[in-house]
């Protein structure tokens, strides 16, 4: 007994038990959008805004902090299998067994975190009530105002020698704390505890796999890719603060990023329009240019210098980055997104637009 039954086993059983029974009550309860409603507003978003503010303490990302660890720990894990299992010739499948099975009890126990602390939110009913069917007149006429509004504050920004945005970020980080509050007045389920988002120190790695940020439930943090086109920074910003928030689906944070930059206050809050203009004209456009191309071509020619080079920056940008890895880590969250009943996955980044065209009704600016 003494020889197989060891403390760490145990752990690791008592922990994949532990994830075993969240992901059951999750199973039994998913098709129940109500409960899992409950559950987000209660549990996930409790626990997220008491983690945010211990994480608030930390001047660095704790996220980034946990995944060195756990990829540090799973490579010093997998070395010490294989020295163990080597090394016990009598008992070389009974070790590797064990340990396999030890690993696995950790992967349920971490699934089963993120399923009680975010995942729960894509079976929840939609933050926004529907929004109606978009017309081809309304589409243009709301990427009209978005390109316009982005010529409107292109000079507001600092731009390199080539015309590119090259506002300093840093600043933008601590400059947030009034963003949401005009937002709230509007829909009062965004009210919440004032958090930042955190630039991240591995930033380039998420360039390579093609993510601009991501929310970490785990320590309730907002985490930013700054490198990125800088443009589309800001906007990313109140993107991620919008999931510490409780806005779960991609879609609407998208919306509610760009709806807190452009009524939202701050110091740098033309920098913050700009950018919400440019992400807002970004999808848009993309939908314009899908049902009406010569609508599309009527709109996109009212874009000035300022606009028409960020975006050939952002493009050449991430047409560097076009791989099979990034490929491959898109397809891996779409997967991911989909297993927690996000069926839009990855395609529900672009369907901010029926949200934007209704909220910009009657603006005859931005």
């Amino acid at each position: 007994m003494k020889r197989w039954f060891t403390w760490p086993r145990l752990l690791a059983a008592a922990l994949g038990a532990a994830g075993g029974g969240v992901l059951l009550a999750w199973q039994l309860q998913k098709d129940d959008p109500a409960a899992m409603q409950r559950w987000m507003k209660t549990l996930a978003l409790g626990f997220g805004q008491k983690m945010g503010a211990v994480s608030a303490l930390a001047p660095f990302s704790l996220a980034e902090v946990c995944w060195t660890a756990a990829i540090l720990g799973l490579l010093v894990f997998l070395v010490r299998t294989v020295w163990l299992t080597v090394r016990r010739r009598g008992h070389r499948l009974a070790t590797l067994g064990w340990r396999l099975a030890g690993l696995v009890c950790a992967a349920v126990f971490v699934q089963a975190g993120y399923t009680a602390f975010w995942g729960v939110g894509y079976r929840a009913p939609a933050f926004y009530p529907p929004a109606p069917e978009v017309s081809a007149e309304q589409l243009e006429r709301t990427a009209r105002l978005f390109a316009k509004g982005a010529n409107r504050y292109a000079n507001a920004v600092q731009r390199d020698e080539n015309g590119v945005f090259s506002q300093d970020l840093v600043p933008l980080f601590a400059d947030t704390d009034r963003l949401y509050q005009n937002l709230e007045a509007a829909y009062p389920a965004l009210a919440g505890p004032v958090r930042r988002a955190k630039p991240m120190l591995y930033s380039p790695i998420m360039s390579a796999i093609g993510f601009t940020g991501f929310y970490f439930p785990f320590t309730g943090e907002a985490n930013v890719n700054v490198h990125a086109p800088g443009c589309m920074v800001p906007a990313t910003i109140a993107h991620e603060l919008a999931h510490q928030r409780g806005v779960v689906f991609e879609d609407e944070a998208n919306f509610t990023g760009i709806a807190a930059c452009l009524t939202g206050e701050a110091e740098n809050i033309e920098v913050f329009r700009y950018s919400a203009c440019m992400m807002g004209y970004l999808h848009l456009s993309n939908a314009l240019y899908a049902a009406d191309p010569a609508a599309w071509a009527r709109v996109d020619s009212l874009l000035e210098a300022g606009p028409r080079a960020d975006f050939a920056h952002n493009n050449a940008f991430w047409a560097r980055y076009e791989s099979p890895v990034s490929d491959a880590a898109g397809g891996v969250y779409e997967g991911f997104l989909q297993s927690h009943g996000e069926e839009r996955g990855m395609q529900s980044y672009g369907a901010c637009v029926d949200l934007l065209v209704q909220w910009a009704q009657g603006r005859g600016a931005l």
